[in-house]
């Protein structure tokens, strides 16, 4: 896995965000007609296990090594990864990321862990260029429990054909640190880690730990973001291009659910370092309890 690092946004990345982003009242991108467009993937966790034709479940020390120095070791066990049918609000099955306290775990490259977790992807499943991609989510712990880190993402293909990160190309399109709110980004060859091309928002309503649907709009000449349908961030290939920087998606993408455990975004933003970096007591306690679960309805990509 590529490294990823991010930190709460600054002055300084705010300003420069504003400089890159594009107001909501700006023109629709094309993506932004879908409605007419047809669905090539589509998963509402229907059946009694994951559906592993459209799923590959990733391993730490297996398929990457940690990064960012997270505290979890992605595992493939039904204890991280499964189908609960019996969620609230959800329109049918619901994929539950669910990570657990196990103390000593060791990862098949040998390191040892206190976490395990679940990490799953479309990786040589289903790969696409350009349309709208979404999900219907719900955030762990009411969003409330700080260092939990789940993400709704897509990487660039070329990674599997050598192609190294950043380069290939990222697009978090939902990630969560147990904060009120929630991030958007894209990570390129000079801009990456703490990225300034990047945006926060907070829930108008008031219900961050409720069911939201997060999804990007990505036509050849930028992106789009929204919350239940509010735009929360456009950024354009000529922007980037406008600050010099290199636009790299072009190219297919797929796309990765996954729940990660304190680390160095986490701990940029609330500043823990015991017992784990980004992740206190009061959450490893969460997670002992085996109450923090990040639940997905549905994940569908229109082209």
């Amino acid at each position: 896995m590529p490294g990823r690092r991010k930190q709460l946004v600054g002055g300084a990345a705010l300003a420069l965000t504003a400089l890159l982003s594009v107001s909501a009242t700006s023109a629709a991108s094309p993506a932004d007609s879908a409605g007419t467009s047809a669905v090539t993937f589509f998963d509402d966790f229907s059946g009694n296990n994951l559906d592993r034709s459209k799923w590959k479940v990733l391993k730490t020390g297996e398929n990457f090594g940690t990064v960012n120095n997270e505290q979890q070791a992605y595992v493939d066990s039904p204890e991280t990864i499964y189908i609960d049918h019996n969620v609230a609000g959800a329109s049918g099955g619901t994929l539950a990321l669910h990570p657990r306290y196990r103390p000593g775990h060791q990862a098949p490259d040998g390191r040892s862990y206190d976490f395990i977790s679940g990490r799953v992807s479309t990786q040589d499943r289903f790969e696409f260029t350009y349309g709208r991609y979404e999900a219907r989510i719900k955030l762990p712990e009411n969003a409330n429990a700080a260092g939990l880190w789940p993400a709704w993402w897509s990487l660039g293909a070329k990674i599997d054909e050598g192609e190294p990160w950043p380069t290939n190309g990222e697009v978090d399109v939902m990630e969560n640190v147990g904060e009120p709110w929630t991030s958007v980004a894209l990570h390129g060859p000079e801009y990456h880690g703490d990225t300034p091309v990047n945006a926060s928002q907070s829930f108008p309503n008031g219900d961050p730990g409720g069911w939201h649907t997060y999804r990007a709009d990505w036509w050849n000449g930028g992106f789009t973001f929204f919350v239940d349908g509010r735009q929360i961030y456009r950024i354009t290939k000529a922007e980037i291009e406008r600050n010099g920087w290199t636009w790299v998606y072009d190219d297919p993408q797929y796309m990765i659910l996954n729940f990660a455990l304190g680390g160095s975004y986490p701990q940029g933003v609330n500043g823990v370092t015991q017992p784990y970096p980004g992740l206190p007591q009061s959450t490893v306690d969460k997670v002992a309890s085996g109450s923090a679960r990040y639940l997905i309805d549905w994940v569908r990509v229109s082209q």
